[in-house]
Formats: structure tokens, C-alpha cells, sequence
């Protein structure tokens, strides 16, 4: 699908979730901009990463390029590397904890006036631990993309050396962002799967510090692409320390970095308050 395409679908996801959220517009546009912040960073990253891998693979001769091993070698080494684990994490960490913020200071300003929201708080940094946890998943995802990529290229090469251009082919266009795990359809998936959580975790931390919501509702998002068991749990209520029970998993609210990838990735779903 067209980068454009892809932007246009973020776009939409974007309006529908903001509009779940009940924010005032202050709120609301500083809430955009950390979010496309957040998408910048990770498509920078992202370009660095595919570069790097295609430099790699551009440095091995035809012998090693159509051995399977060796290429998962040189995959494993770049998404490995310190520099993009420490620059996903960074960007993690600037982009997507400020939002957890001006969620949980939005809520505790509205439900309690004689609170106040401490941007130290341990909560925040416990989220900003779980998001980064999910840093090593998504380098994770990456390597098998490229290596099924490869896979298929030597599968389907004649000869030695057509099997190490149809690698050397993938492998540029994994680079550009024309194909592979390195373009803007990965960067929306990371930074919607980012949001999604840090909204919603800091939503639930503004309810435990106003010491007025009791409870959580989970409301599913709206559409063909959400998923059944987020459908099914739409209107499920649970006490605010007990997590929701999704699919085959639980979550302490829509995006929580702790659950299974299947029911996180992507999420659109947010939830309301209940209260005594």
C-alpha cells in the first residue's frame, strides 16, 4: 500500500481515538504533535535500520549471500545493535511518556481539583519501563520479516549468482521503504501501538491518584478492523486494580505494553471511568 494510503488510515485512527479520549482542544493539540513526533522518530529510526542492513548485505560476497545462516547472522547483528536499541528506546521514552502525562493530568484535573499531578511519579516511570520492554519485540518482528524476505529469493533464484541479486534487490528496496519492516506502514503500527498505551496507561493513573474512580470500562473502537475479542470485551467493567479480560490475556487497560502482542498491536480501544 501506498505511504500515502497508510497516511490517510492514520489519520482516520487518529480522529477516532483523539475523539474517544475527551480532550479539550489545548489538550487535544498537544496530544497530535507529541503523536507525530513520536511517528518521526520512529521513521528516522527505522530508515537507519534499513540502511545499515542494506550496507551489510551489500558488503557480502555471492557465496554468503545465498546462505540463509550467514544473512540471519548480519540481520541479527544490525537489529541488535546497541545504537538502534538505544535510539528505539530514547524515542520511546521522549515521544510516547508525555503523553502518559497529559493523559493522567487531564483526568486528575477534571475528577479532583485538590490533586496534583507529579510528573516523577513511579507510575511513569514503571510505564516508561514497560514500553521500552517492547522495543526488543519489534527489532524482533523486523529480523523475521527480512529473513522470510530472503528466504524466498534464494528459494526462487536458478542460479547462485540471480539468487544473490534477488537478496541484493530486496535488500534496497527494504532500504528505500518501498517494501520490508522499515517503512511508514511499520513506523504507523509503532507509533498507534505507543499512543494507544500511553493514553490509556495514563488515563488509569489519573483515576488512582484522584482516589474518586473506583472501576474502568473498556470501550471497544468502532469499525470492521477491530478486532473480535476487543469487540467482545466492549462494555466489560472491572475494579480499577484488576485487569480486563481480552481474548487470551489480560490487560490493565487498551494497549497495555504488558500483554500479549496480538491484543496490543495497533489498538484503537479506550475505556471510561467509574465511579463510586
Amino acid at each position: 500500500m501506498c505511504k500515502e494510503c497508510w497516511e490517510r488510515i492514520a489519520k482516520a485512527d487518529d480522529t477516532e481515538f483523539l475523539d474517544s479520549l475527551e480532550l479539550t482542544h489545548a489538550e487535544r493539540t498537544v496530544l497530535e504533535d507529541l503523536y507525530k513526533q513520536g511517528e518521526n522518530r520512529i521513521v528516522e529510526i527505522l530508515e537507519l535500520q534499513g540502511k545499515a542492513l542494506h550496507d551489510a548485505i551489500l558488503d557480502l560476497n555471492e557465496e554468503l549471500l545465498i546462505d540463509i545462516g550467514e544473512l540471519g547472522k548480519v540481520i541479527q547483528s544490525v537489529q541488535s545493535s546497541d545504537l538502534f536499541t538505544v535510539q528505539f528506546e530514547q524515542a520511546v521514552y521522549d515521544s510516547f511518556t508525555p503523553l502518559f502525562h497529559l493523559a493522567g493530568e487531564s483526568e486528575l484535573t477534571v475528577l479532583n481539583t485538590d490533586k496534583t499531578w507529579s510528573t516523577k511519579n513511579k507510575a511513569a516511570s514503571r510505564f516508561a519501563k514497560n514500553l521500552q520492554k517492547l522495543v526488543p519485540d519489534m527489532n524482533g518482528t523486523s529480523a523475521d520479516v527480512m529473513t522470510r524476505a530472503f528466504q524466498k529469493a534464494i528459494k526462487e533464484g536458478k542460479t547462485p549468482s540471480e539468487r544473490a541479486l534477488l537478496v541484493r534487490e530486496i535488500s534496497a528496496a527494504a532500504a528505500k521503504g518501498d517494501a520490508g519492516p522499515f517503512n511508514m506502514e511499520r513506523a504507523i503500527t509503532v507509533s498507534r501501538t505507543m499512543s494507544t498505551a500511553a493514553a490509556n496507561g495514563g488515563k488509569m493513573e489519573g483515576w488512582k491518584q484522584s482516589e474518586v474512580v473506583i472501576g474502568k470500562k473498556w470501550r471497544s473502537s468502532k469499525g470492521d478492523r477491530t478486532r473480535k475479542t476487543h469487540r467482545k470485551a466492549n462494555g466489560q467493567v472491572q475494579p480499577l486494580n484488576k485487569p480486563f479480560e481480552v481474548g487470551k490475556g489480560k490487560l490493565m487497560f487498551p494497549g497495555d505494553p504488558s500483554g500479549r502482542a496480538e491484543e496490543i498491536i495497533r489498538c484503537r480501544c479506550t475505556m471510561q471511568s467509574v465511579m463510586e
